[in-house]
Order: structure tokens, then sequence, then C-alpha cells
């Protein structure tokens, strides 16, 4: 694997979702919405993407031969974020 690329795809995901997180943040603030779970969910989601790519890029930096390691520890934490967030805007 290319340890290189995957290091610069995660910093640009990392950027992307936190431009997202403020991008909705900033929406929630301009319309002046109720803070519900429902609308708090999504933003953090991003948030919390956000700083998982960060750490896993860390990580990678530190031990660049466990990348495959850390790419699954990645998508399976973000996986089971994305699952509960979707839970807390379907049942909140």
């Amino acid at each position: 694997m290319d340890v290189d690329r995957i290091r610069h795809v995660l910093t640009s995901l990392m950027i992307l979702s936190f431009l997202i997180f403020g991008g909705l943040s900033a929406i929630i603030l301009i319309t002046d919405a109720e803070l519900t779970s429902p609308t708090v969910a999504l933003p953090f989601a991003f948030l919390f993407i956000s700083f998982m790519t960060l750490i896993t890029t860390g990580q990678i930096n530190d031990r660049p031969r466990l990348v495959k390691k850390y790419i699954r520890d990645w998508l399976i934490i973000c996986a089971f974020a994305i699952f509960v967030s979707a839970l807390v805007i379907t049942f909140a």
C-alpha cells in the first residue's frame, strides 16, 4: 500500500468532514433552529469522523507498517458512529 497516498486521502477527508461540520453548525446558528437530538447528531457525526481521521493519520505516521490495521479499525469505528447518529436522527 502507498502510505503517502493514504495519508493524503485521510487528510483531505478530515478537512472535508470538518468543513461540513462547520457548515452544518453555521446553518443551525443562522436559522436559529432548536437544539434537539436530531438537529445536533448530524454535525457532530462529521466532527467525530474528522477527529477519528486525525487520530488514524497520526497513528499511520508513527507506524506506517500497520496501515491496513489502522484503516480497518477506522472504518469500523466510523461506521458504528454513523449508525448511532442515524439511530438518533431516526428515533429522537
